[in-house]
C-alpha cells in the first residue's frame, strides 16, 4: 500500500514539474519574440524620423534655389530693358544727327545759290556791285562758321548736358557771327535801295530773305539746345 501511493505521489509531481517546465518556456519565448519585435520595428521608426528631416532639408533647398533661379530672371530682364533703353537712345540721338546733317547741308546749298545770284547783281551794277560782292563772300564765311558751331553744339549728348549745359562756347562763338550777319544784311539792303535795276532790287532783296532765313533757323538750333535742366550748366555757361 506505501509503495503504491509513493508510486502515485512521484507522477503527481512529475506530471506538475513538467506543467511548471512548459510554462516557464512559454514565457520566455513570448519575451524573445516582444523582444524581437521591438527591434525589428525600432529601425523603422528612427527611418521614418530620419526621412521627414532630410525631406524637409530638401524642400527648403529647392524653394532657395528657386528664389536664386527667379531673382537671377528678374536681374536678366531688368539688364535687357536697360540695354533696350539705352539703345533706343543711342538710335535717336544718332537719327536727330542724321536729321542735323541733312538739314545743314540744305541750308549751305540755299546760302550758296543766294551768294552766286548775289555775285551776279554785283557784275551787273559796276562800283556798287562791288559792296554787295564783298557782303555776299563775307556771308558765306560765316555760313560755314554757323554750321560747325552748330555741329559741335549739337554734338553734345544728354547725358553730358545733363552735368555740364550745353556747349555755350560754341553757341557764344555763334551768336558772334550771327550778330555780324545781321549787320551785313542792313547794309546789303541799303545798298538795294541805291541799285538802278529794278529787277536786281527785287532779286537781292529775295536772296536777303534767304540769309535772313538760314540765320534765323540756326539761333532757334541753338536756343533749343540750351533747354533742358543741368546741375552745373550755370557754371559752365559763366566760365565760357
Amino acid at each position: 500500500m506505501k509503495k503504491t501511493l509513493l508510486v502515485a505521489f512521484l507522477l503527481v509531481f512529475g506530471i506538475a514539474f513538467q506543467t511548471s517546465a512548459a510554462n516557464s518556456n512559454s514565457q520566455s519565448q513570448g519575451s524573445s519574440s516582444s523582444a524581437t519585435q521591438g527591434v525589428g520595428n525600432t529601425p523603422t521608426q528612427n527611418s521614418k524620423s530620419t526621412t521627414a528631416p532630410a525631406a524637409t532639408g530638401n524642400a527648403v533647398k529647392t524653394t532657395e534655389e528657386n528664389k536664386v533661379m527667379n531673382q537671377g530672371e528678374a536681374t536678366q530682364i531688368k539688364t535687357q530693358e536697360q540695354n533696350a533703353v539705352q539703345t533706343q537712345d543711342k538710335t535717336g540721338d544718332k537719327s536727330n544727327q542724321g536729321k542735323g546733317q541733312s538739314t545743314s547741308e540744305q541750308r549751305r546749298s540755299q546760302v550758296a545759290i543766294a551768294v552766286q545770284a548775289m555775285l551776279q547783281i554785283a557784275d551787273r551794277n559796276g562800283g556798287i556791285g562791288q559792296q554787295v560782292k564783298t557782303i555776299a563772300q563775307t556771308q558765306t564765311q560765316n555760313q560755314e562758321k554757323l554750321e560747325k558751331n552748330l555741329e559741335k553744339i549739337q554734338s553734345r549728348s544728354g547725358f553730358a548736358k545733363f552735368f555740364i549745359g550745353a556747349n555755350y562756347g560754341e553757341i557764344k562763338d555763334a551768336k558772334k557771327t550771327l550778330e555780324q550777319n545781321k549787320e551785313q544784311i542792313k547794309q546789303m539792303n541799303q545798298v538795294r535801295t541805291q541799285l538802278s535795276n529794278q529787277g536786281d532790287q527785287q532779286q537781292l532783296a529775295e536772296q536777303i530773305k534767304v540769309l535772313e532765313k538760314a540765320n534765323q533757323e540756326i539761333e532757334t538750333l541753338m536756343e533749343d539746345a540750351q533747354k533742358g535742366f543741368s546741375l552745373f550748366g550755370w557754371l559752365n555757361k559763366l566760365t565760357s
